[in-house]
């Protein structure tokens, strides 16, 4: 087995999706860029934010991706439309959240709001970012926070995430590839989704902002894939900050993940993924960044199609030792 050991105590300025030992602190915003992943779909990238108070918003970029289009744990069915309306994009994200046994994010009309203002704030600025600034047009408010208090939702403990591409429901499925991005919008106690979609100039910005509520019951645990789920074996693996290490080869397997309920610190001790004869695959462990509830490795090369694989991981749960066994497959 290959893992990459956790980065402890490392603090970047770049996530997606933040907890602090205080739970009713409000939230502050990171975010991140990653860049084109399909040629049919140009100019795509993605950004992510996560809650916390006072830490300043950084933008970073990766370089093309070379490798196969990423996985998708639940493909559009094959009629599917391509859709920018907000309850559209917003089924996709439950879609994908039901896939996985996570609770269903309901509909804010102040959440769509924020959402979509910043999408037009975005594609009129031609950027992808979470930070706006005053004066410029379509200025409502610095972070998410902000802009959700300017829609009436004060004090929200919120999360942003934001890519670019014609399609603003392709934009949902992308964005829940990348294990620092769905570990929000996978989260079982996020409990609230608005989407917007803007083009403006021939510039066009998706945007998700997710509402948590850690006082709700919500699942133990929620894993992705779920048990006996079918995703695609392949993920190209630019993320930013990396979920891998520096050097890595891409296209890499498709990313395992599982996030536990009410803010519980986790810690991975052993992780193994086999296939269906037993034989071990090559992982690598994603690095906890800010946040302590999940666990995530990445199989370092792409997976056989029509396989099954098996996961175990040997994880201490707010110090109690917990071992989680599950298997899923790939697709043919």
């Amino acid at each position: 087995m290959k893992m990459r050991p956790m980065a402890r105590g490392t603090f970047f300025t770049l996530a997606p999706f933040a907890l602090v030992s205080a739970l009713a602190v409000g939230v502050a915003v990171a975010g991140y860029i990653v860049s084109p992943h399909a040629p049919a779909i140009p100019d795509r990238v993605e950004a992510s934010t996560p809650p916390a108070t006072a830490i300043p918003t950084a933008v970073a970029t990766t370089p093309e991706a070379t490798g196969p289009i990423p996985s998708r744990s639940t493909p559009a069915p094959s009629n599917a439309a391509r859709s920018n309306d907000a309850a559209e994009m917003l089924r996709t994200h439950n879609d994908l959240r039901a896939a996985v046994g996570a609770p269903a994010v309901r509909p804010d009309d102040r959440v769509t709001a924020a959402a979509q203002h910043h999408a037009e704030y975005l594609a009129r600025a031609g950027a992808i970012g979470h930070e706006e600034t005053p004066g410029n047009p379509g200025f409502t408010g610095v972070s998410v926070r902000d802009r959700l208090a300017a829609q009436g939702y004060a004090d929200a403990t919120a999360s942003e995430v934001a890519a670019s591409s014609e399609s603003g429901t392709e934009d949902v499925r992308f964005l829940w590839d990348l294990p620092y991005h769905r570990l929000g919008l996978m989260h079982p106690h996020a409990v609230l989704a608005g989407w917007g979609h803007a083009e403006i100039g021939g510039h066009t910005a998706t945007v998700g902002v997710l509402v948590f509520d850690f006082a709700v019951t919500a699942p133990d645990h929620v894993r992705s894939p779920a048990a006996g789920q079918r995703v695609i074996g392949s993920w190209a693996g630019d993320e930013s900050p990396d979920a891998l290490p520096a050097g890595a080869a891409r296209p890499v397997g498709y990313p395992v993940m599982i996030v536990y309920s009410s803010a519980r610190p986790v810690d991975l001790k052993n992780a193994k993924l086999t296939d269906a004869n037993g034989g071990e695959v090559a992982v690598f462990v994603v690095p906890q960044i800010y946040e302590r509830d999940y666990a995530a490795i990445v199989p370092t090369a792409p997976l056989a199609a029509g396989a099954r694989y098996r996961v175990r991981l040997d994880l201490s749960v707010a110090g109690g030792d917990v071992v989680d066994e599950w298997e899923f497959e790939t697709e043919r």
